[in-house]
């Protein structure tokens, strides 16, 4: 291949993404809800054929001189796209919370006002019931009962109080002296798992001297020369 026309090869450029959606949809083409909801539509139609289209044009990229430079492009490319897009659907979700906003105080300005409740009159305190004689020496007698019941479960409560106190020192030394056990036998119990250990240690010492005498009496058996 000659080299004028290698270089024509390397420097051919892909195509940008062709696409009217920007222009079709430019800023302040959106006037009501209708064509919101139809660039919406398409907005998601016209990012799948984005992202198409940047695939088809990176593997183009691959089999291009200069690799790199092609990818970097074909990612300029596509984020101008992307942008061009999200205008578009901000302006439509814009238009739509705005419609909604209006109709929503129209419905609120035709809706009736509430009609108004009348004051409520002033009532009359209910006048107090004089009680006869007997019913009041009833809830006095009643009333003198209940008194008298709690006096008295306050000094039974009181007279026990010295029991109750004795009751929770007995309690209290059992406690000390369950705890001062437990402390013992754990004491105990590290003790004889010392001196458990200490056996082990001296046993094991004692078979390591066996072994080394074994060893040494082997050594020497095979140093006396045979007849």
């Amino acid at each position: 291949m000659k080299p004028i026309v290698t270089a024509m090869l390397f420097a051919v450029a892909l195509p940008a993404f062709g696409s009217e959606f920007g222009d079709r949809y430019s800023s302040g083409a959106i006037r009501d809800r209708a064509q919101a909801e139809r660039a919406l539509r398409e907005a998601d139609a016209e990012a799948a054929r984005i992202d198409r289209e940047a695939a088809v044009r990176e593997a183009e990229c691959h089999t291009r001189f200069l690799v790199n430079r092609c990818r970097d492009e074909v990612r300029r490319d596509k984020l101008i796209a992307q942008s061009e897009l999200r205008r578009v659907r901000v302006e439509a979700h814009d238009l739509q919370r705005k419609l909604d906003a209006e109709e929503a105080a129209r419905k609120r300005a035709e809706s009736p006002a509430p009609e108004a409740r009348p004051a409520p009159t002033t009532q009359e305190p209910p006048k107090s019931r004089e009680l006869p004689p007997e019913e009041a020496a009833r809830n006095r007698a009643d009333y003198e009962k209940r008194v008298e019941e709690k006096r008295k479960s306050a000094a039974k409560e009181q007279a026990r109080a010295p029991e109750r106190a004795a009751n929770a020192r007995e309690f209290e030394a059992k406690q000390a002296e369950a705890e001062r056990r437990a402390k013992e036998k754990e004491a105990e119990r590290k003790k004889n798992e010392e001196r458990r250990a200490e056996r082990r240690k001296q046993a094991e010492a004692k078979e390591a001297q066996r072994e080394e005498l074994r060893r040494k009496a082997e050594e020497a058996a095979k140093a006396i020369p045979k007849p």
